[in-house]
């Protein structure tokens, strides 16, 4: 991995305890919220670096991150299982594979819709912006890992205020 791209997973760490001083952080208090937040980082870097070395999110990182939404549950946040839909139409396309859908999903468990959207966005937008500079265009059916962009973009919707 480019140490760029590294750079870029890390970056979303500052605000770690900055989210932790907000009041709704989570209703049972501040270390369930510290616990889903570092447990949450883990586990998309871990499936940002695998996917990018062997092109697979293990099913077992995916379930891990659907998990930790049960340390701050709030049901509003079911609604984020739909931000997966349009990948879940592209993969079906054969466009993308299935642990990317799942990823996305698990993902809007712990964000909830709005915020999984926004972390896609981001995540898409990193992977256009490094097709057109790293791979100097959008030229044939390359196999690109996704997860480290979406990874990014999770964590930025995660952390940042």
């Amino acid at each position: 991995m480019p140490a760029r791209a590294g750079i870029a997973l890390i970056l979303p760490a500052p605000w770690l305890l900055s989210e932790l001083k907000s009041t709704d952080v989570c209703h049972l208090g501040q270390i369930p919220a510290l616990v889903q937040a570092v447990l949450f980082a883990a586990l998309l870097l871990a499936a940002a670096w695998i996917d990018y070395q062997e092109h697979i999110i293990p099913d077992i990182l995916n379930l891990g991150i659907a998990l930790s939404a049960l340390l701050c549950f709030r049901p509003a946040n079911l609604w984020g299982l739909l931000a997966a839909v349009p990948f879940l139409v592209a993969a079906m396309g054969g466009g993308m594979g299935g642990g990317d859908v799942k990823m996305v999903s698990a993902c809007g468990l712990v964000l909830g819709f709005w915020d999984a959207m926004f972390g896609c966005l981001i995540g898409l937008f990193l992977m256009l912006c490094s097709c057109l500079v790293v791979s100097g265009g959008l030229r044939g059916k390359e196999a690109r890992p996704m997860a480290p962009f979406l990874s990014a973009g999770f964590l930025a919707a995660y952390f940042l205020p």
